[in-house]
């Protein structure tokens, strides 16, 4: 049994391919590409799906606007006026 799937292997391993295949597979470099492209895609479609998310959660909570890396500490976005107002300070 061993042997015969050993010389079935060999057999298929020694085709050569054709110039658009990617060795034994079914799939040619276009079909691989195409693959490639709708992963990429699904994932910016995730990804655009949790910023979504991320900033209605924050809206919700009166956070304002999630501030981004480059911004400063006291620039646009963090806490609404509101929550500020609200604050009690003691001095």
């Amino acid at each position: 049994m061993a042997l015969t799937l050993s010389k079935l292997f060999m057999r298929t391993i020694s085709q050569s391919a054709g110039e658009n295949s990617t060795g034994v597979s079914l799939w040619t470099v276009e079909d691989v590409e195409k693959a490639q492209a709708a992963q990429r895609q699904a994932e910016a479609e995730q990804t655009a799906a949790e910023v979504a998310r991320q900033s209605r959660a924050s809206q919700r909570l009166g956070l304002g606007e999630p501030m981004d890396e480059d911004d400063d500490e006291y620039d646009a976005g963090g806490f609404s006026e509101r929550v500020l107002g609200e604050v009690d300070l003691d001095i």
